[in-house]
């Protein structure tokens, strides 16, 4: 009897692990090593200009940044509180580099650690497939990861600024784990209001917002478009492809808004005295800058057209893409008062 149930047991096993083994061939990965996340070579530093202090600009500025700066330079003076603590000064804005995404079609391909953490078998692969509708535009789908990388932090700087994030780096979300990531259709039962932006009016009006952003600013109220880039619903990882850079910073943003949704998404309010969640992000607060496979020489605000920043940036044989995110900080720098 003891032999019979070892033999039972053994041949259990031999089922299951029948059952649980890939029918697909195992998939050779092509994550690079190479691409480990530097912050002093890989940001771009001069898009954390400009800056302002107590309503003087220092730096080079656009259109987005001189509407964001407007009520820093009108009410250049702060007060906040904190519990028991008061502390007075003056208002200091400017871009601060602190979340990354990557883009990926190798799933588990951690493009800022250089490592393959999530071995899928071929599985929930990235993919470029053509839609038969007239239109010649072709589909890209790709995995994303949502990183918490404050950079000042890391490199020691600027810490007794009260604005700047204390927070380490982690990796705040993979979606080769999300079921939503991988169909629209499921995305739809935990986001059912992505159903009211699937009409034309909702499209048209992200013609405005297209337009706005080749010129340099957004429409934050039209939170469901993504300027040039597409739409923000479905959030999965299928977006309308051009150009692929371009499908890439749709996909990077998408996942930003994704993280809003989810609880997970902050921005620093305007009196600069603390951070506020953000269900429904404001876009103007965000800019990107693509760091792999090729280093962007600036930063671009969302939805802004690949025909003015994509030239050059996707090298031969590359397709997995990282992004600095950088976000409009603005703080209240003084001395607290007992």
């Amino acid at each position: 009897m003891t032999r019979l149930a070892s033999a039972l047991r053994v041949g259990a096993a031999a089922i299951l692990l029948s059952l649980l083994a890939p029918t697909t061939p195992a998939h050779a990965s092509k994550c690079p090593s190479d691409t480990v996340f530097n912050p002093i070579t890989k940001v771009r530093w001069n898009c954390i200009f400009p800056i302002t202090i107590g309503g003087v600009r220092v730096g080079s500025y656009d259109k987005l940044d001189k509407a964001l700066d407007a009520q820093s330079a009108s009410k250049p003076l702060c007060a906040c509180r904190k519990g028991a603590t008061f502390w007075f000064g003056v208002k200091v804005s400017f871009w601060t580099p602190n979340r990354m995404v990557d883009v990926v079609t190798e799933p588990g391909c951690m493009t800022a650690l250089g490592v393959d953490l999530l071995p899928t078998g071929g599985k929930l692969q990235g993919s470029q497939s053509s839609i038969s509708d007239g239109t010649n535009t072709t589909k890209l789908f790709a995995q994303a990861h949502y990183y918490i990388a404050p950079v000042w932090k890391m490199l020691d700087m600027f810490t007794d600024l009260p604005c700047i994030e204390d927070d380490g780096f982690d990796v705040a979300m993979i979606t080769e784990v999300l079921p939503t990531w991988q169909s629209g259709t499921l995305g739809a039962i935990i986001q059912p209001e992505g159903i009211l932006f699937g009409n034309p009016a909702a499209g048209l009006a992200c013609m405005a917002d297209s337009a706005a952003a080749a010129a340099g600013k957004t429409i934050d109220p039209l939170f469901w478009c993504m300027g040039s880039w597409g739409a923000t619903y479905p959030v999965a990882g299928d977006i309308h492809m051009g150009d692929r850079v371009e499908a890439w910073a749709g996909l990077a943003a998408r996942t930003t808004f994704m993280m809003g949704r989810l609880g997970a998404l902050t921005i620093h309010s305007e009196d600069g005295c603390s951070f506020k969640a953000q269900p429904i992000w404001t876009k103007s607060r965000y800019k990107l800058q693509i760091m792999e496979p090729v280093k962007g020489g600036k930063c671009v605000n969302i939805g802004r057209p690949g025909a003015l920043w994509t030239s050059g940036k996707h090298a031969p044989g590359k397709d997995n893409a990282q992004f600095m995110l950088f976000e409009k900080a603005i703080c209240c720098a003084g001395i607290s008062t007992p």
